[in-house]
C-alpha cells in the first residue's frame, strides 16, 4: 500500500474516531468513499443485534431521501448476505423483483464490528455464493478477511467496482467498521451514563421527598447514605445553633444505641420497633417506628442495614385519642343504658298514660297507666263491659293516630273521651302527640301523652262560676275605686297644704335664727363673766349652778344651731363660699378644736395627712363643720381606744376619713343613721344625747359641696366615715 494511501486511511480513521456521533461519522465515511470510487450515491445500513435486520443509518447523494423506516430483514437479500458473510457483493444486472434495491448497479461493502456474545456465525463464501446465485448478484472474496469480527452492517454505493479498487475500498470499510461501532458504543455509554444519573437523581428526589427519614448504616452503625428528612434529624451544619447541635448529637446517640441493641439482641431485622428522637428545629419529642432490613453486597457495603424511620407521633396521638374515644363511647353506652333504665322507671311512675306507636298506629310501648286503659286491669278477667270499653278506647286512639300520621305536622293536640274499663267512668283526655323522625325526615314512631282533664273540667266549671263572681266584684270595686279617687284628691290637697306649712316653718326658722341665738349667747356670755369673777367671788354652790346653766345653754344652742342649719338647707338659704383651702391647715385647725374633747375622754387621737395634696377650692367652713360633726360623733360613741382623722387625695378629689374604736353600728341600722332626728337608741334611758341631726346635716352639706359620704362599721369594734369631695367645687 503506498504511503499516501496509508496516510489517507489513517486520517479517515482518526476523523471517524473524533466524530461527535455515529451519524456524522457515517456521513464522513460515505463522502470519502464517493470521492474514492467516483460514485454519486451511497448509504450505510446498520445490523441490529437484537432483531437481526438492517436499518438505514446514513445516506449521501440522494435527491429524494429514502424513508427513515427503510430496513431489510430477509436473509436472502444480497445486502444481508454481504453483511453476514463479511464479503463484498456486486450486482450482475437488474435485481429480483421486490428486493427493494434503489440502484441499478451497486456494490455492497461489508462493515464488521467487534465480536460480542451471541453474534451470528460468519457465512462462508461458498454458502454465500449459493444464496446469491438466483438473485442476480455475486460475491467477491476478500484477500484479507477477519473472522474474529462480527457482522456490523453494510455500505452500498451506486457503482460497480472491481479489482484492486474494490479490495482497497472494502479493506478501508473493514477498518472503519470497528471504529464506527466504538464511537457508537461510546455514545451509547455516555447516554447510558446520563440516563443513570437522571435515574439516580430521580431516585434521590423520590427518597428525599419521603416524609420519613431513611438511612443506610454500615457495620459500625455509621451513616453511609441518608435522605433530607434524616439529614434534618441527624446532620449538623456550621450555621446550626448550639441547641440544635445538642439535639442532633442526642439523636445520633439514640439511633446508634438502638441499632446496637438490635444487633446484640439478635431480633428479626425486619420487625418494627419504636425509637424516640427530638426535633432539632422545634424541640418536640418524636416517636418513630423503625423498619430495618439488611442490604446485600450487590446493593451496598458489606453488613449495611437500611433503616426506615416512620413517624408515628401523630399516629400514636391519634391512637391514644381513639382509645379515649372508645372509652368515652363505652362510658356513653353505660350512661345510655342507665338513662334507658331511668327512662323506663320514669315512664312507669308518670301519672299520665304514655304510648309509643308506629306509623300504622300499632302500639309499640306503653306504661302501666296506659295499659289500664287499653288492656284492662292486670291479672283480672275481662268482663264484657271491660272488653267493650277497651275496644272503644283503642278505636278512638287508633283513629286519632292514623289521621295524625297522614299529615306533615310534627305535633298534634286534641281532646277525646275514653272510658275507664274497671269503673266505666268517662274520662275527658287531651292527647298530645309528636313524631320521631330519622335522618331522612321520615316518621318512624309517634309518642303520645294522655292528660286526664277531669280536674280541668271541674276547674272550668268553677272558673265560670268564679268569672260571674268576679264580674260582680269588679262592679263593686269600680264603685269603691271612684270613692277612693275622691279621697285621694282630698289627701293630695292636704299633702300640698302640709308641704306649704313645712316650707313656711323652714322659712320661719331660717329667718328667726338671730332672735333664737342672741338670748342664748347672752346667757352663755354672762355666765362666763360670773364664772370669771367679774361680779365678785362666787360660793361653791353658785359656781356649780352657773357651770351647769352655762353647759345647758351651750347644749341648747348646739341643738338650735343644728335645727336652724337643717332648716336653712331645706329652705335653700345655706350659701356656699368657695375659697382655696390648704388641706394640712384645715386638718390642723379641726384637730385643735377637737383635742379638748378627746383629752377629756382619755382617748388617743391620730391624724394622717398626705402632704402632697394640692390646694382645694371649696367652702372651708362647711368642710370644718362636716369634720367636727364626724369627730364629735366619734368621741361621743368611743369609751376607750382611739379616734383617727386622715386626709388623702387622688386625681379629681380629696378623701377625708374619721375612724374610731367605739361601739360600732349594727348592719340593719346603717341606713337609719342618715334620717332626720334619728337616734339608734330611742329609749328614755339611752346612754347618748343629741338631736339626731348631726349625720343628716353632714350628709346634706357633703352633697351641697358636690361630694358623697359612706360608712363602714363592725358592731362592737368601731366605725369609719369617708367623705369624698371634688378638688374644685363646680
Amino acid at each position: 500500500m503506498p504511503p499516501s494511501t496509508l496516510r489517507r486511511e489513517l486520517a479517515l480513521l482518526s476523523a471517524l474516531a473524533e466524530a461527535p456521533d455515529l451519524g456524522a461519522a457515517a456521513t464522513f465515511l460515505l463522502n470519502d468513499l464517493l470521492a474514492s470510487t467516483r460514485a454519486t450515491r451511497a448509504c450505510l445500513l446498520r445490523f441490529d443485534t437484537n432483531d437481526e435486520h438492517l436499518s438505514l443509518t446514513s445516506f449521501v447523494g440522494f435527491e429524494t431521501p429514502p424513508p427513515n423506516e427503510y430496513m431489510i430483514a430477509e436473509r436472502t437479500h444480497p445486502w444481508m448476505v454481504s453483511t453476514l458473510a463479511l464479503s463484498p457483493v456486486t450486482s450482475l444486472g437488474p435485481g429480483r423483483p421486490g428486493a427493494r434495491i434503489p440502484f441499478d448497479d451497486w456494490t455492497a461493502l461489508p462493515m464488521p464490528r467487534p465480536h460480542y456474545r451471541g453474534a451470528p456465525a460468519i457465512w462462508t463464501d461458498a454458502y454465500a455464493a449459493q444464496v446469491l446465485s438466483p438473485l442476480g448478484a455475486q460475491i467477491v472474496p476478500l484477500n484479507d478477511r477477519r473472522f474474529s469480527s462480527a457482522p456490523g452492517g453494510v455500505v452500498v454505493i451506486d457503482r460497480l467496482i472491481s479489482g484492486e479498487l474494490l479490495q482497497d475500498v472494502a479493506s478501508l470499510v473493514m477498518f472503519a467498521g470497528p471504529v464506527l461501532f466504538r464511537v457508537a458504543a461510546h455514545l451509547d455509554a455516555e447516554r447510558g451514563f446520563d440516563r443513570s444519573m437522571q435515574e439516580r437523581s430521580r431516585y434521590q428526589q423520590m427518597v428525599d421527598s419521603l416524609p420519613d427519614p431513611v438511612v443506610i448504616t454500615d457495620a459500625s452503625n455509621d451513616i453511609v447514605v441518608q435522605n433530607k428528612r434524616a439529614e434534618h434529624l441527624l446532620s449538623i451544619t456550621d450555621e446550626d445553633s448550639p441547641g440544635r447541635r445538642r439535639a442532633v448529637e442526642m439523636n445520633n446517640l439514640l439511633l446508634s444505641s438502638f441499632l446496637s441493641r438490635t444487633t446484640i439482641a439478635g431480633t428479626p431485622t425486619s420487625g418494627p420497633r419504636e425509637l424516640n428522637l427530638v426535633d432539632p428545629g422545634e424541640g418536640n419529642d418524636l416517636l418513630f417506628e423503625v423498619l430495618t432490613h439488611p442490604l446485600g453486597e450487590r446493593v451496598g457495603p458489606e453488613d449495611a442495614v437500611l433503616s426506615v424511620l416512620r413517624d408515628v407521633t401523630d399516629l400514636r396521638r391519634a391512637a391514644r385519642e381513639l382509645e379515649r374515644q372508645v372509652q368515652r363511647v363505652r362510658q356513653a353506652e353505660v350512661e345510655a343504658t342507665d338513662e334507658r333504665d331511668r327512662l323506663n322507671l320514669i315512664l312507669e311512675n308518670v301519672a299520665d298514660p304514655i304510648l309509643v306507636t308506629d306509623s300504622s298506629a300499632n302500639i309499640i310501648l306503653m306504661n302501666e297507666k296506659a295499659d289500664l286503659l287499653f288492656h284492662g286491669p292486670r291479672g283480672a278477667e275481662l268482663t264484657h263491659r271491660m272488653s267493650q270499653a277497651v275496644r272503644q278506647n283503642d278505636t278512638k286512639f287508633t283513629s286519632f293516630i292514623s289521621d295524625f300520621a297522614l299529615t306533615d305536622a310534627p305535633t298534634r293536640r286534641m281532646r277525646i273521651s275514653l272510658t275507664q274499663p274497671a269503673s266505666a267512668i268517662e274520662l275527658p283526655m287531651e292527647v298530645v302527640s309528636g313524631k320521631i323522625r330519622n335522618e331522612r325526615g321520615e316518621s318512624i314512631a309517634i309518642v303520645s301523652v294522655l292528660h286526664d282533664l277531669t280536674q280541668q273540667a271541674e276547674n272550668e266549671r268553677l272558673y265560670e262560676a268564679l268569672k260571674q263572681f268576679n264580674s260582680e266584684l269588679e262592679r263593686r270595686i269600680t264603685e269603691a275605686t271612684a270613692d277612693l279617687a275622691q279621697q285621694n284628691e282630698r289627701l293630695l290637697w292636704q299633702s300640698e297644704e302640709l308641704a306649704k306649712a313645712n316650707k313656711l316653718k323652714s322659712d320661719f326658722l331660717a329667718s328667726m335664727s338671730h332672735e333664737l341665738r342672741t338670748p342664748l349667747n347672752a346667757v352663755i356670755g354672762y355666765s362666763a363673766l360670773l364664772l370669771d369673777g367679774l361680779a365678785g367671788d362666787l360660793a361653791a354652790g353658785q359656781r356649780d349652778y352657773l357651770t351647769r346653766s352655762r353647759a345647758a345653754a351651750e347644749h341648747l344652742l348646739s341643738l338650735i344651731n343644728d335645727i336652724l342649719d337643717l332648716a336653712k338647707i331645706e329652705a335653700g338659704k345655706m350659701p356656699v363660699h368657695v375659697e382655696e383651702v390648704a388641706l394640712v391647715d384645715l386638718i390642723d385647725e379641726v384637730s385643735q378644736q377637737v383635742e379638748p374633747m378627746v383629752s377629756a375622754r382619755k382617748l388617743a387621737f391620730d391624724k394622717v395627712i398626705n402632704g402632697g395634696c394640692p390646694m382645694v377650692e371649696t367652702d372651708k367652713t362647711k368642710v370644718k363643720q362636716i369634720l367636727l360633726n364626724l369627730l364629735s360623733n366619734a368621741v361621743k360613741f368611743t369609751n376607750q381606744g382611739f379616734v383617727r382623722l386622715s386626709a388623702d387625695c387622688d386625681a379629681d378629689s380629696i378623701i377625708l376619713a374619721v375612724s374610731d374604736s367605739g361601739v360600732g353600728i349594727k348592719p340593719e341600722e346603717v341606713d337609719m343613721i342618715w334620717e332626720d332626728f334619728r337616734q339608734l337608741d330611742q329609749s328614755r334611758t339611752r346612754s347618748y344625747g343629741g338631736t339626731g341631726l348631726g349625720l343628716s346635716i353632714t350628709r346634706r352639706l357633703t352633697h351641697q359641696l358636690g361630694g358623697e359620704i359612706s360608712v363602714d362599721s363592725v358592731f362592737g369594734e368601731g366605725t369609719t366615715f369617708r367623705v369624698r369631695l371634688p378638688r374644685k367645687f363646680a
